[in-house]
């Protein structure tokens, strides 16, 4: 029985030595991971409640990963949008009308100042951040906005810019360069007391939106009658001038053309009785009617080729600007359909011909913004999709692109006067769509509504983040110095343990005798 006993006493201090060992291990796993234990089970009844807390912060942490990517596209579209505002700014600022300045190169010094702009516009709508280009809507996979040189001057086989323009101009100009107008001869008037060659017409040379459109005519001319202008239908305005005697010096009449493509714009030629024709505008009263019509006619003639080759021809450049550019939601370019097409009539669909200016997303049914999403919260999707060919940025290109394309190498008169009326117009697209905001404007004003619902998120997030870690931290964790007490007292007992362990296995059975 004694041994026995001594048997019993040794296994009992074994597994005593054990307990204690396996204890101080989890203690000071504890204290050393900060937590009760590695499963739930360790934090008994609050297990339920830390597995929802800490499902909790793991999806907060995965928004904040999008957070993240979608902060760095946003401020980054921040940034490039305020450049490309300050560079319509700056574009509008070098067109000035009256710095007609020619350089080497054939261009003046406002065409250059204006290209390193649209390269750089060009350069900002192709930024890509970590494998997303921020204005092509949810196409990511290459620059959306095409290279300046194929732009202007085509590139594969297809037609650039340059040569869109030239074929409207064409078009709009017409085999005569008066805008598609027929100035007829001196026919004879024989209403008048003596017939003479004494009257004539101008006509549209058919009913398109090519070239000037005949809207109306007035005169206070003495002994000219007026006729139209008149047109029905699909026939062309007709505006007839019969002179039956001799107009009185000073008296004037006054002819008024719409421009292409819509003819909303209006400008009046104004022709005044004169002795002589040696000031633009005036027309001599010869001496007889015959002399004095066709002194007219020539003012008209002389008038509409000046007008056609600057107010019309800057119209002209704008309208094949309009139809190159103008593709948002899918549309496709629009060119003159010739040839030939100096006496083209219709416009017709440029695919497969016309150079892409922007490749991206450009799907009519959706809007812009929805074309990139992040989801941040539940039910929260912001979206900042932008697109290089929506209209305020569509605008920048188009009217610094036109600006330079224009050719004014020239130098003569002629030149001037298109320069002024072209940078008119280009000014005219670069101005605000409001009073006091552009569409950039516009489109920043967007993305900045998506930076704030972000960043107010992102703070939302970090405060329960901290909360949850928090309440996580009180159920998982432990006090670490009524731990570390309860180490010291273990290896005490252990320690204690051991002494009684090694006195109890050195006896012997001599012990027990």
């Amino acid at each position: 029985m004694a041994i026995d006993t001594i048997s019993t006493s040794r296994h009992y201090m074994t597994r005593q030595i054990t307990s204690l060992s396996k204890s101080l291990n989890e203690k000071t796993s504890q204290l050393a991971s900060g937590k009760e234990g590695t499963t739930y089970g360790a934090v008994g009844n609050s297990r339920l409640l830390d597995l929802e807390l800490t499902q909790k912060v793991k999806r907060i942490e995965a928004y904040e990963e999008t957070i993240v990517q979608a902060n760095l596209h946003i401020k980054t579209m921040n940034l490039t949008l305020d450049r490309l505002e300050n560079i319509r700014i700056d574009g509008k600022a070098s067109m000035d009308l009256n710095d007609f300045e020619l350089q080497n190169d054939g261009q003046t010094r406002t065409q250059a100042t204006a290209e390193l702009l649209l390269y750089e516009a060009a350069s900002l709508l192709n930024t890509e951040v970590a494998g997303y280009y921020l204005y092509g809507g949810g196409v990511a996979s290459e620059d959306p906005v095409s290279p300046i040189d194929a732009i202007l001057d085509g590139a594969g086989g297809l037609d650039g810019l340059r040569m869109v323009m030239d074929e409207f101009g064409q078009a709009n100009l017409g085999a005569n360069n008066n805008g598609r107008l027929d100035v007829s001869a001196l026919a004879t008037n024989y209403a008048a007391a003596v017939p003479t060659d004494s009257t004539f017409s101008i006509t549209e040379d058919g009913a398109h939106d090519f070239g000037f459109d005949l809207a109306s005519a007035t005169s206070n001319l003495s002994n000219v009658t007026l006729t139209g202008p008149a047109g029905t239908g699909t026939d062309p305005d007709s505006l007839s001038v019969e002179f039956t005697g001799q107009p009185t010096l000073g008296e004037t009449i006054s002819i008024d053309f719409t421009l292409p493509p819509d003819h909303t714009e209006s400008i009046t030629l104004e022709f005044t009785a004169a002795s002589s024709d040696t000031e633009e505008g005036a027309f001599a009263i010869g001496a007889d009617l015959e002399e004095t019509a066709g002194n007219l006619r020539t003012a008209i003639n002389e008038a509409l080729e000046r007008e056609a080759a600057t107010t019309l021809k800057a119209a002209s450049d704008k309208w094949a600007a309009d139809s190159f550019f103008d593709t948002f939601g899918g549309a496709d370019p629009v060119r003159v359909d010739g040839p030939p097409f100096d006496t083209a009539t219709a416009t017709m669909s440029g695919a497969g011909t016309t150079v892409e200016w922007y490749i991206g997303e450009n799907d009519a049914t959706t809007n812009a913004r929805t074309d990139k999403t992040a989801v941040i919260d539940d039910n929260l999707n912001v979206n900042y999709g932008v697109r290089a060919n929506e209209e305020g940025l569509t605008d920048l290109i188009k009217a610094l692109s036109v600006f330079i394309a224009a050719d004014f190498s020239g130098g003569g008169e002629t030149d001037e006067l298109y320069y002024g009326a072209l940078t008119a117009t280009t000014r005219g697209i670069l101005a605000p769509t409001t009073s006091d905001e552009s569409g950039i404007v516009d489109i920043a004003t967007d993305i900045s509504i998506a930076y704030r619902a972000v960043d107010a998120t992102s703070d939302r997030h970090m405060v329960q983040k901290s909360s949850f870690t928090s309440t996580i931290e009180e159920i998982e964790g432990v006090d670490n110095e009524l731990l570390a007490a309860e180490i010291l007292q273990l290896k005490t007992n252990i320690e204690a343990s051991y002494r009684a362990s090694s006195i109890v296995y050195q006896l012997s059975l001599t012990d027990y005798i």
